[in-house]
């Protein structure tokens, strides 16, 4: 394989790649992007099993071929080498890469080692990748962090009547979005991580496809990127979904927000309790901490709305969430007493809603 491409064409679209190459894989080849030169063009891949991407782009191919390198070496090489022209070649599993004034030897693996991964499947629908990363967004950070439960490591995708639904769940709070798209059945937990990676590098129009291996494919222009399904059972969070309230609180997130920051301040590393103290009839919603020992803050909040007085407590980091989702809309907080779940929605969409436990007051 020889080609010739330019670094600052080439650089972009390596290092996108480059993040879905496994860091610590049981196979070395997993921890490679695969080359591949043919009829003027050069194709990038890579994968961790979990996800898969390829991207391919025009060059100047003088002898076609493959080789599989390290993603995190070549990414930093081409990266601290200066716009220009760079040139590949391969001699056995060596990859030779020269610039003016600059060359350099890679030891890669045979591309024969690489797994193979397909980027076909049946068209489902397209939507602009505007919204799927703004649905992304939205729901991606409900998902749980820890994997002792890896299904709520994942975003439930699932389609229906038209209907686009994601959605997040960690046990302590949940992100719910709806898009509309065309009519088509579709029900897959896929990997929060693997969404949040690959909404990032679509752009323009993306075309969802579903393979027989129940894999879902994301094509735009530049990008075609997989993401497997997580096997298991998503829980029915439809039921924790709260119908019916005694008080509902609106604001502006902006303002919510910037009060539940301060208060954070004072709470252990900003990851303890806020404590909201509101009453509807005066217009009043007072953000402060608790269990601090470095001190305290206490500020107001304008309100509107209806329904009974009372204080109710949240995780910090679970409400700053919830707020960072709405943006500075006008939020409607809805509630029953201390200890049942809320509902955060907004007149501005009313295809995304939050839902968070609060926490138990001490004393």
């Amino acid at each position: 394989m020889k080609v010739t491409v330019s670094q600052e064409t080439f650089l972009p679209r390596l290092s996108a790649v480059s993040k879905f190459a496994s860091s610590k894989a049981a196979l070395p080849v997993l921890e490679n992007i695969l080359l591949q030169a043919k009829k003027g063009v050069l194709t990038l891949s890579a994968t961790d099993l979990e996800t898969g991407i390829r991207t391919s782009f025009g060059a100047q191919v003088e002898e076609e071929g493959e080789l599989t390198v390290p993603a995190r070496l070549f990414v930093s090489l081409i990266s601290n080498l200066p716009a220009g022209k760079l040139t590949l070649a391969v001699e056995k599993d060596i990859l030779k890469v020269s610039a003016e004034g600059f060359s350099s030897k890679i030891n890669g693996l045979s591309a024969a080692e690489f797994p193979a991964f397909s980027l076909e499947g049946e068209k489902l629908f397209t939507l602009p990748s505007t919204a799927l990363k703004k649905a992304v967004s939205q729901v991606s950070f409900a998902a749980a962090a820890d994997e002792s439960r890896p299904v709520l490591t994942g975003v439930l995708v699932s389609l229906t009547g038209g209907n686009l639904t994601l959605a997040g769940v960690d046990g302590f709070r949940l992100a719910q979005k709806r898009i509309k798209v065309a009519a088509g059945d579709l029900k897959l937990i896929i990997s929060a991580r693997s969404l949040n990676e690959l909404s990032r590098l679509l752009d323009g129009e993306v075309e969802v496809q579903k393979n027989k291996d129940g894999q879902l494919i994301f094509k735009s222009e530049d990008f075609q990127v997989f993401a497997q399904a997580l096997e298991g059972e998503f829980p029915d969070y439809e039921q924790i979904i709260p119908a019916n309230f005694e008080t509902t609180l609106k604001f502006q997130g902006g303002d919510l927000s910037k009060a539940v920051s301060l208060s954070s301040l004072f709470t252990d590393s900003g990851m303890g309790v806020v404590v909201l103290t509101y009453d509807p009839e005066k217009k009043e919603l007072e953000v402060s901490s608790q269990e601090s020992e470095t001190g305290e803050s206490k500020t107001k909040v304008t309100v509107g709305g209806e329904g009974k007085k009372g204080v109710i407590a949240f995780n910090s980091r679970y409400l700053s969430d919830a707020l960072a989702a709405f943006g500075d809309e006008e939020i409607h907080l809805s509630l029953n007493s201390a200890l049942d779940p809320v509902l955060f929605t907004t007149p501005a969409d009313k295809t995304y809603l939050h839902v968070i436990m609060p926490v138990r007051l001490q004393g």
